[in-house]
């Protein structure tokens, strides 16, 4: 397993790789919010040796740095950083959660040579009209969380512990499951994998706003070249579920597959996963 360091000018993507065979398939992985390239391992497992398996932790999150104050992204952003980690590979491309938006960017504005992209869970609620309510919801819980944590530090706080106690109070919120759109399906993701993924909890709101303001590049759907498919499972909340369905109805095959496994997908379900990526390879 070799060490992957990415200079992106003012700070470092790092993650791992597992080199396979000469002239077999690459896989990239991008994680979703809140969890890190640890979260790919099982999947590497099931691909077996034969494929190479790049994964790496996203500007924020894990080993990786961010740029100083990081409070803001955009899913072109995060697609530039894919770009900087697949290199001039021929790759498939593997994306959960946000994770799944920016392997689309990648894909549609035609940022490497792709054979193939698989998409889990993507969190497209710009395609679901009634999940309007629960994300203005959503947006009230982190105002809640966020005014709390700072009257608990007091006023003799300085103003970075003040924002620091409010982006960790948002974080816990995300992951005990008090979102119930902007954080839908959180609520799955390990402890253990949890906790070595929060380097920084300001990343959680660079996401939410980077999730909400991006424009799906529909035009540019009918387009692609490579096979696409989008992957949900039995415990996938239902406004993701309902995203998922929506973006495959508008790509080209409309390939859903709907996947056995219980839990975070790349945890439970990761040999039907691997079955995927293989024939999209």
């Amino acid at each position: 397993m070799g060490e992957l360091v990415v200079d992106r000018g003012g700070f470092e993507l790092r993650g791992w790789d597992r080199g396979g065979r000469p002239g077999g398939p690459v896989v990239v992985c991008v994680h979703e919010t809140a969890t890190s390239g640890e979260v790919w391992r099982p999947l590497a497992e099931e691909l077996g040796s034969g494929v190479r398996v790049t994964a790496y932790d996203r500007r924020g999150w894990g080993r990786s740095g961010a740029p100083a104050d990081y409070r803001r992204t955009t899913i072109g952003e995060q697609a530039a950083d894919l770009a900087a980690v697949a290199g001039e590979e021929e790759v498939v491309l593997c994306g959960a959660g946000i994770g799944a938006m920016v392997v689309l960017e990648f894909a549609v504005r035609g940022a490497g040579r792709i054979r193939g992209v698989l998409m889990i869970e993507p969190p497209l609620l710009s395609l679901v009209p009634e999940a309007t309510p629960a994300i203005s919801a959503d947006v009230e819980a982190i105002r809640r969380a966020v005014t709390a944590a700072a009257s608990r530090v007091g006023d003799e706080a300085t103003p970075a512990a003040t924002a620091q106690a409010g982006a960790d109070a948002a974080l816990d919120l995300f992951l005990g499951g008090g979102l119930g759109a902007l954080g839908a399906g959180a609520e799955r993701i390990p402890d253990r994998i949890a906790r070595t993924a929060t380097n920084g909890s300001f990343a959680l709101f660079a996401e939410v706003a980077a999730t909400s303001a991006w424009e799906l590049p529909l035009a540019e759907l009918a387009m692609l070249e490579f096979p696409v498919a989008t992957a949900v499972s039995r415990s996938t909340p239902p406004f993701v579920r309902r995203a998922a369905e929506a973006l495959a109805a508008r790509l080209p095959g409309g390939d859903l597959r709907e996947l056995a496994g219980s839990g975070l997908p790349q945890l439970g379900s990761s040999e039907e996963l691997a079955v995927a990526l293989r024939e999209l390879s």
